[in-house]
């Protein structure tokens, strides 16, 4: 099975919307105004640097052929998450994204353009197991002989350098051209962040590619072990298009469109508000339960007490010595939690369960000598537990 960066991200982001996308094959018919913006501009630039062989698209050319492609594709699926926005303030903020481009770039003889929307595919380890494909946006050669891969990015978030420096996309697709031109050797990769009008670039050395096919590999192997798909929530949740499928926000969609009173009658919403007044119920109880428990505690203290009776039941007292762990984000903590990973039980034990860490102490589960170190670092409270039990006479 082939892979490209996007349905890697796409399972990244929510292995359930991968299994709806790619295993399902479930149409997708909503579209982000964000992403539809995005084609728009991109199927913009693939128009003015095609054209680039015979001659310079005027601006005004541009501007008339990206406005007519948005008329074209709109359709009345596409998402506005942002309500207080309109296609036409997107549209118009396309106009812009292409016109700063043009004046910057104009008149587009920088370098030479070897490639446009060129297809590029990398087998990560030879044996075609691990197939990767995209499609680059552009691919130049400098006066310096340098190869670039060009990507445009309309998207209203500035990244950091290292952001960059770290990003898998045009990293793969590096891999692909040499892949395809074994004599490629020096590369460079540049992001077009049109939103601001900015450019970045970025390199890599053999050794992160050699590294990055690792990591893409693994997440292959994960994804091809995934047998669950969990769906994992996340702010990009708003702009997907299985919301009305979706285990996770079915149930609220399905709710949106209701009037208060019908909403607050729907069954699910009935049975929430009721476990939720149970809740509260049950934790100001257990509040009550706690001063009741100190309350007792003092009273077989002050007397000198082990049991103490009621009329049908009675309580006995026995002191427990429990652990404590030392406050996350300490010093004290960091040394515990190194001293785990040190003897091969951080993967047992990361969580750093107080019981379970408690009772594999106490049942000599570790040798001497770690539980003598892990007592170290490891404070111990006397807590008193309350054990309830019914009288003799009541039994009777």
């Amino acid at each position: 099975m082939a892979y490209s960066h996007s349905r890697l991200g796409t399972y990244e982001t929510c292995p359930r919307q991968y299994k709806f996308t790619y295993l399902d094959g479930l149409p997708r018919q909503e579209e982000g105004i964000e992403a539809f913006l995005g084609s728009r501009f991109h199927e913009a630039m693939e128009k003015l640097y095609s054209e680039l062989r015979f001659r310079v698209m005027s601006l005004d050319e541009l501007l008339a052929f990206y406005e007519d492609s948005w008329k074209k594709n709109f359709h009345e699926k596409i998402i506005i998450v942002d309500e207080e926005r309109t296609a036409e303030d997107y549209f118009r903020l396309g106009l812009k994204y292409i016109e700063d481009y043009y004046r910057h770039y104009h008149p587009f003889n920088q370098n030479r353009v070897l490639g446009i929307e060129q297809k590029v595919e990398v087998d990560l380890d030879g044996t075609g197991k691990y197939i990767l494909w995209g499609y680059v946006d552009r691919i130049d050669l400098t006066p310096d002989g340098l190869f670039e891969i060009h990507d445009y990015k309309t998207g209203s978030n500035l990244p950091s350098q290292q952001e960059v420096d770290s990003d898998r996309q045009l990293a793969l697709y590096q891999l692909g051209l040499q892949q395809k031109w074994p004599q490629v050797r020096k590369v460079r990769l540049v992001w077009h962040l049109v939103a601001f009008d900015l450019e970045f670039s970025s390199t890599r050395t053999p050794e992160q590619l050699e590294g990055l096919k690792r990591k893409v590999m693994s997440l292959v192997d994960q994804i091809e072990a995934d047998r669950e798909f969990p769906p994992r929530e996340s702010a990009l949740c708003s702009w997907c298009a299985f919301q009305t499928i979706c285990p996770l926000k079915k149930h609220e969609v399905e709710l949106a469109p209701l009037p208060a009173n019908e909403y607050l009658q729907e069954e699910g919403v009935k049975l929430v508000n009721l476990y939720v007044e149970y809740t509260n119920k049950k934790k100001e109880i257990e509040a009550e339960l706690e001063k009741l428990k100190e309350a007792i505690i003092r009273y077989a203290q002050d007397r000198g007490l082990e049991r103490v009776m009621g009329s049908d039941f009675h309580l006995t007292l026995r002191k427990q010595e429990r652990i404590q762990l030392p406050a996350s984000g300490g010093e004290q903590r960091k040394r515990l939690e190194n001293l785990l990973k040190q003897s091969g039980l951080w993967e047992q034990y990361s969580v750093l369960d107080r019981f379970a860490l408690e009772k594999a102490i106490k049942n000599g589960t570790f040798d001497d000598r770690l539980i003598q170190e892990l007592l170290q670092l490891l404070n111990t409270e006397t807590a008193v537990a309350l054990y309830l039990a019914k009288n003799s006479k009541s039994e009777d």
